[in-house]
């Protein structure tokens, strides 16, 4: 009898972000997406957030590669940080190897196989038959990928919308879909992004009318539409607007620059090279009204085009009341106080603002309610795991999966972390293990949640240093120093310092001989963290320094 293949949850379920997975049977496995989460406001610090693929380095498993639905961040991100550890091959479409390997390479990772795989091909990788499906997304060569196992075909979406008008015309694969659901589907697993949103996502084509529409109402102006960089069927419109319109365009953002430079290589942007480009050192060069610059920064990063262009940090130029901005992407869940604190700094520089919620600059790369129901309806898999979204988004999938007719109990809310084995007996839990976050501060796990919360106290309330000099027997030498930092600073300060001085010799006097430095140094942070708390009802973070002489 085969033995149960095991499905675990390294990331993307709960969160927007860190999508990965991993299939095994026996000792083999493959993996599908490593992906990158961006930092939430609570993570002062944090550069991104990885899934914890930690699991794979120390399992006894042949990992006999990546498969790669498409070249998001969110999806291949992670891949460097990954690979560093774990080298393996990478399969996908052209397109998402071309993104996979540029940010592979970026980072100084060597050595790696690139396996371009053709919509509808079939691989063989290790013990797995994999299969290659194209989908409609915000990113040119979106895929799913159909995994043959000893257990039956586990189908996993990628992100997908239904696009039935595709920018590039390569058409969603809702025929082999349905082919496969004929033959039979044993776990699907989708995405779950917009699944509490009713109906239909609009077509991305329909974006390239509106901005036809805004570019003609704003001759007047200048134009800068921001979007994110790998969106490259939207900068493919906002490229046409422009060249409609008779405007030079000026590209703001290294990445953006690099990932229109990869999509002029893969030929991407119909009739040939791209022409009417400028540098943005020479934009002050062109009358304002004949110029559209695409930045990024739709999500209000500090780093970001836009942000310097909306806090006048740019060296080139700054916006002012003759601009128009155009945020043509949907705010991700968590950005939402960023992006609207720029929207209110141009708001302020006089600057006409127009964004999803006023005007249709934007669709969503993901499928709503109507769509996702389809390809339930479609594929009629025997189980079923929502992916891909927050746990709200899970849910919403879950219900509809049940309305669509997945039987009660074959379909199943999972977690990051979360592991489920595929058998004869049907689906049961498997053994969950860690799926904490992964954060990169410079280096992957210099630290974790312990030191977020101390970066999130001193960011509230400050520090107190407690400095002391003890000699042998236990004993003080001269008297304790108290430091504080961000805390108080008003007339109260020197006089709680000094009763802080009071508690911390009295805490040193009660200790016992037999008592170390150790439990000294958690007396002094809960009693003069208490003393503070009843004082000033504040909680700032206590650092007590003992030395011994």
């Amino acid at each position: 009898m085969p033995r149960a293949v095991s499905v675990r949850f390294l990331g993307g379920l709960g969160e927007i972000g860190r999508n990965s997975l991993v299939i095994s049977q026996g000792r083999d496995a493959v993996v599908i997406d490593c992906g990158v989460m961006f930092p939430k406001a609570d993570m002062p610090g944090v550069d991104v957030v990885l899934p914890d693929y930690r699991y794979l380095v120390e399992a006894d498993l042949d990992l006999h590669g990546v498969l790669v639905t498409h070249g998001h961040e969110d999806h291949i991100g992670a891949l460097p940080h990954l690979l560093r550890e774990v080298p393996m091959p990478v399969y996908g479409s052209a397109v998402t190897m071309a993104f996979a390997r540029s940010r592979i390479e970026q980072s100084g990772v060597s050595g790696i196989s690139y396996r371009e795989v053709g919509d509808y091909q079939s691989v063989k990788v290790g013990p797995f038959d994999v299969e290659f499906i194209p989908v409609t997304h915000s990113i040119p060569g979106a895929t799913a990928v159909a995994v043959s196992t000893h257990q039956g075909l586990i189908l996993h979406t990628g992100d997908f919308k239904v696009d039935r008008t595709p920018v590039d015309s390569r058409a969603f694969g809702l025929d082999r879909m349905a082919a496969l659901g004929a033959q039979g589907v044993r776990l699907l697993l989708s995405d779950s992004t917009n699944a509490d949103e009713p109906g239909s996502s609009n077509s991305e084509s329909s974006v390239g009318v509106v901005l036809e529409e805004v570019f003609a109402e704003n001759q007047d102006r200048r134009l800068t539409v921001v979007c994110f960089a790998s969106h490259l069927h939207r900068i493919q419109q906002i490229l046409a607007a422009a060249a409609g319109s008779g405007r030079k365009v000026c590209l703001v953002g290294r990445s953006l620059q690099r990932n229109v430079k990869l999509a002029e290589q893969l030929g991407l942007f119909p009739g040939g090279p791209l022409t009417g480009l400028i540098d943005v050192e020479a934009i002050d060069d062109y009358d304002p009204t004949s110029v559209c610059v695409i930045a990024t920064g739709s999500q209000g990063e500090h780093s970001s085009a836009l942000h310097r262009l909306a806090f006048a940090k740019d060296p080139w130029f700054t916006i002012g009341e003759r601009d128009t901005v155009i945020f043509s992407s949907d705010t991700i869940p968590g950005n939402e106080s960023a992006v609207y604190r720029v929207i209110n700094q141009l708001a302020r520089l006089g600057a006409r603002a127009i964004y999803p919620s006023v005007r249709r600059v934007h669709s969503s790369g993901h499928a709503r309610r109507d769509e996702l129901a389809l390809l339930l309806t479609l594929v009629r898999p025997e189980f079923f795991v929502p992916v891909h979204g927050e746990y709200r988004h899970l849910a919403a999938h879950h219900q509809l999966a049940l309305e669509t007719g997945v039987v009660r109990g074959q379909a199943r809310i999972c977690g990051d972390g979360d592991e489920v084995l595929l058998s004869e007996r049907g689906l049961a839990s498997g053994v969950s293990r860690s799926g904490d976050y992964l954060y990169v501060d410079g280096e992957v796990g210099d630290i974790n949640a312990s030191v977020l919360r101390d970066r999130r106290s001193l960011s509230a309330d400050g520090i107190v240093v407690t400095a002391l000099t003890m000699a042998e027997g236990r004993k003080l030498v001269g008297e304790p120093e108290i430091f504080s930092f961000g805390w108080v600073h008003d007339e109260r300060e020197e006089g709680l310092l000094l009763a802080i001085r009071d508690v911390v010799s009295a805490t040193v006097n009660g200790l016992h001989d037999d008592q170390g430095v150790t439990h000294l140094k958690e007396q002094l942070k809960r009693r003069v963290g208490r003393y503070i708390r009843e004082q000033t009802k504040r909680r700032p973070l206590v650092v007590p320094l003992v030395i011994e002489v």
